[in-house]
């Protein structure tokens, strides 16, 4: 018999299965506790709940966590895990230490079905979703292995909103004061702009912050760089955006990946300025990593200083983004199962 994963249950479900083992109510927060104050990997450590009622649960569930199979440190910090899923998949997660943030880049699929020609993660093809469990123990294992973790984001392989119940999922319990207690505002998605999904995520009321993988705003570069945009057009994406229920003060953020003489271009400027007319938005200027295979090279730094001041000129508040762990291959697009 498999046994499941309690972290694959929702909370609701949790109390479900402690009232039909005969258990009070207070049982199924002992056990939300020990599964996301405590790190819990092991049913038989719940050691306030009784005896026979371990056992019992145990005859059927699990708390298991991930085994690391390898792990890479960079100079500045940030740790690269390989975890095995118990199918002999693996995936890849990030931490990400610093001075007032410590981060968890989490993955949502085994591969990715949208294969961006930038993205070592799209090469990989497609294997299956992630279960809510395998979510939020990469979170889990990033704190018992490297400490505290102060931020989450859904920046790793795969499309979190293609995995949409399981990443809803997941971004309740890290919200909630019974799970991680991780605030609204530390929590961020990333997609690639799957505007039925973005309207989906607006109705949960999760008040997660929401990012773009937008890197172009004309249609033929971004179709170059991201067939999705083939699909979901970059006006799309932005209507999707601007419906969007965002809490007082919130933006959303464009990740915009500069490459040279492709996307960095004057007329690449005007045309995001455009998009972004009828959007609440900031801009995230990332530097491109290199990934093998891949045509693009970097946008120098004085065209990528250049982009940043002409949008902040049109008002549109935009930062450069520094690139962490590009020396293990951890930085952003460079997550593939391949450590070497």
């Amino acid at each position: 018999m498999t046994l499941i994963n309690l972290k694959d249950l929702s909370f609701a479900q949790i109390d479900e299965l402690t009232a039909a083992m005969g258990q009070p109510k207070f049982r199924a927060k002992q056990i939300r506790d020990w599964l996301y104050a405590k790190n819990g990997i092991d049913i038989a450590a719940m050691s306030n709940l009784p005896k026979d009622f371990r056992e019992h649960l145990a005859a059927t569930h699990t708390a298991a966590g991930l085994a690391a199979t390898a792990k890479r440190a960079a100079q500045d910090g940030t740790i690269k895990y390989l975890f095995a899923l118990d199918d002999g998949l693996t995936v890849e997660t990030v931490y990400i230490p610093e001075e007032k943030r410590k981060t968890v880049c989490v993955s949502t699929q085994v591969g990715c079905k949208f294969k961006c020609a930038f993205c070592a993660t799209g090469t990989m093809g497609f294997s299956r979703n992630l279960r809510p469990s395998e979510i939020l123990n990469q979170v889990i294992e990033a704190r018992r292995g490297a400490g505290e973790v102060t931020n989450v984001v859904f920046m790793g392989m795969g499309e979190p909103l293609d995995n949409f119940a399981a990443v809803t999922q997941a971004l309740e319990i890290l919200h909630s004061p019974e799970g991680f207690n991780i605030g609204a505002r530390r929590i961020t998605v990333s997609t690639v702009g799957l505007p039925e999904q973005i309207d989906q995520l607006g109705k949960t009321g999760i008040k997660a912050n929401l990012a773009i993988s937008l890197h172009a705003a004309d249609d033929a570069v971004r179709s170059r760089l991201m067939p999705v945009n083939r699909k979901y057009p970059v006006a799309a994406v932005m209507k999707a955006c601007s419906r969007y229920p965002l809490q007082h003060g919130r933006v959303i953020t464009m990740e915009v990946i500069l490459f040279d003489g492709v996307n960095d271009r004057p007329e690449d400027v005007q045309a995001l300025i455009k998009a972004l007319r009828a959007v609440k938005a900031k801009v995230n200027l990332i530097r491109f990593n290199m990934v093998a295979g891949a045509e693009f090279r970097p946008s120098p730094r004085e065209k990528t200083e250049q982009f940043q001041k002409a949008l902040m000129a049109a008002g549109i508040d935009c930062t450069i983004r520094i690139s962490r762990g590009g020396e293990i291959e951890a930085a952003c697009g460079q997550l593939k199962t391949a450590f070497s």
